[in-house]
């Protein structure tokens, strides 16, 4: 059983991959932001928000802005809340809360008390509207005025104690069907499950590793996205690997492992397109694939290096690179 097994998921890996990759030369156009691109986030008016290695621009009719925030220097990481219409804003120092106008960002600095650690790599919102962090030191959680950055786990007996991640930089969060999935530097791909409101913590947690996922290709895991299909896709040192299966409880679910088939095996991100398309950003060029073959774009960008993909209202692609910011068409 274990043979076959083992023969279908490679012969599903050949078909996956089968046939020419193909370079897929897109039209660039280039803006006038040619600095380190560290983030981008798109609003409900369209409007982009790119962080960079010397600080924050806002896209305007003339081009682009670079804004008076309360924090100087790089930005590592923003996220977009369409509720509340508010842009979250990550330095190596303080996390910036601010709530976007028609000319101006009305801004709040989050209390570091509040978070595990300042700087803060990633936020995911869950189905519930809560609001979690991925910080250089492990997870901080947010709703209401309640905030909670330790012990997010609870055994039989009703005690609190750590996760294994609250020890380690959170690179990347996801959440599908009440499993949250956070990509860790050096933990691997941390699966945590049977989350308990009444004490904002988790009975079940592990690391991605056999018996109860399967096997891990890295243990630096820079991506987790999951895809409109609920597969997650992970990315890291090694490559990328895909657990499939509406079952993310199911230790028998297929796991899928792409390398070769990427410009480089060091992914940086992961996400989809509006037509499902599944968009890689790694060291050495972009991928994408689109369910049935890979394409790779290495042409015609500024730097090969991908630091964040995105997409706006209008179905154009946003990859922002080592050395600026370009729109592929």
């Amino acid at each position: 059983m274990k043979n076959i097994k083992l023969l279908a998921l490679l012969l599903i890996g050949i078909i996956w991959s089968c046939g020419e990759k193909p370079v897929v030369v897109k039209e660039v156009i280039e803006t006038e932001i040619n600095t380190e691109v560290t983030a981008i986030a798109i609003d409900k008016n369209n409007t982009k928000w790119i962080g960079t290695d010397k600080g924050l621009y806002k896209s305007v009719e003339e081009g682009y802005k670079l804004m008076d925030i309360s924090v100087t220097g790089k930005i590592y990481s923003l996220f977009y809340e369409e509720s509340g219409n508010m842009l979250w804003i990550s330095t190596e120092s303080a996390l910036l809360k601010a709530t976007i106008s028609d000319d101006d960002l009305s801004e709040i600095e989050v209390d570091n008390s509040n978070l595990s650690n300042p700087k803060v790599n990633d936020l995911h919102i869950d189905n519930s509207s809560k609001r979690w962090f991925g910080t250089e030191l492990g997870i901080s959680l947010n709703y209401g005025e309640t905030w909670k950055k330790e012990n997010f786990r609870i055994n039989t007996e009703g005690d609190l104690f750590e996760m294994k991640i609250e020890d380690f930089p959170v690179n990347s969060i996801a959440s599908w069907d009440g499993d949250y999935f956070f990509a860790t530097s050096g933990a691997k791909l941390y699966r945590a499950f049977d989350y308990d409101e009444s004490v904002d913590a988790f009975s079940g947690a592990t690391q991605w590793d056999p018996p109860y996922n399967g096997p891990s290709i890295t243990d630096t895991m820079f991506s987790v996205f999951v895809d409109n299909q609920g597969n997650q896709w992970m990315g890291g040192k090694e490559g990328i690997q895909v657990h499939t299966g509406h079952d993310a409880k199911d230790p028998q679910s297929f796991i899928y492992i792409f390398k070769d088939e990427l410009p480089d095996s060091y992914v940086l991100s992961i996400t989809q397109a509006a037509n499902g398309d599944i968009w890689i950003g790694t060291r050495k060029g972009l991928a994408v694939f689109n369910g049935t073959a890979w394409e790779t774009i290495t042409e015609n960008l500024p730097d090969l290096y991908i630091t964040a993909i995105a997409f706006d209202k209008v179905a154009g692609t946003w990859v922002g690179t080592k050395s600026g910011l370009v729109s592929l068409d």
